[in-house]
């Protein structure tokens, strides 16, 4: 560590190696073939300082390697499309689709894959996996949802009931791109059945 860090930004700078020694090492092996050692080496720390950080071992270095690729992954969609919501008469509703679009783009990258769609799940559970996200993603569809409602785009529906659905759906479409042996016809069809589903709200 470089001198005239105090011990807060030297303990910050460590837990930061090891989250970005991970996730790197997740995203291109998986989380069962990465070792402990190759993350304790690739960060230049000792393993008593990862325990340090992450009591749970890789189990926690997973949560927080995923924490921070869905708020990476999120920010940069919200980056995308909130801004276009002041210009003119945009409908809300087609920047929810304008997200989703990116969405399903970036499920195709790769290390999101391994690491937000393949790993996570399993070894966090479905339970942990979903609030995790949903405490990224959830906000910005709420926000688009009362938006549409308060421009009168939007049928009269409880918001929080539709965001958690639509949140679901987006979910369930990611996993199934991922699982399937054709992954852009699979995102071609998932894109066409969210944008019905999005259409199915319009007034």
């Amino acid at each position: 560590m470089e001198e005239g860090k105090s011990r807060s930004e030297r303990s910050d700078a460590t837990r930061l190696a090891l989250i970005g020694s991970a996730r790197r090492l997740f995203g291109t092996s998986s989380y069962g073939e990465v070792s402990l050692a190759e993350i304790v080496e690739a960060s230049g720390v000792t393993k008593g300082a990862l325990y340090h950080h992450f009591p749970g071992g890789k189990k926690d270095l997973m949560e927080a390697v995923y924490e921070q690729v869905e708020s990476e992954f999120t920010e940069n969609i919200a980056a995308q499309v909130l801004p276009t919501l002041g210009e003119g008469d945009v409908d809300p509703l087609d920047v929810m689709e304008a997200a989703i679009g990116v969405t399903l783009d970036a499920s195709l990258d790769s290390e999101l894959q391994q690491i937000v769609l393949i790993d996570s799940p399993s070894v966090l559970g479905w339970a942990r996996w979903r609030e995790i996200a949903d405490d990224h993603s959830l906000a910005v569809i709420k926000a688009l949802l009362n938006a549409a409602t308060e421009a009168g785009s939007m049928r009269p529906l409880p918001v929080d009931a539709v965001a958690n659905l639509i949140s679901a759906s987006i979910s369930e479409a990611i996993m199934s791109i991922a699982r399937s042996p054709d992954q852009k016809k699979a995102k071609a069809d998932s894109a066409e059945a969210l944008g019905a589903l999005i259409n199915g709200l319009r007034v």
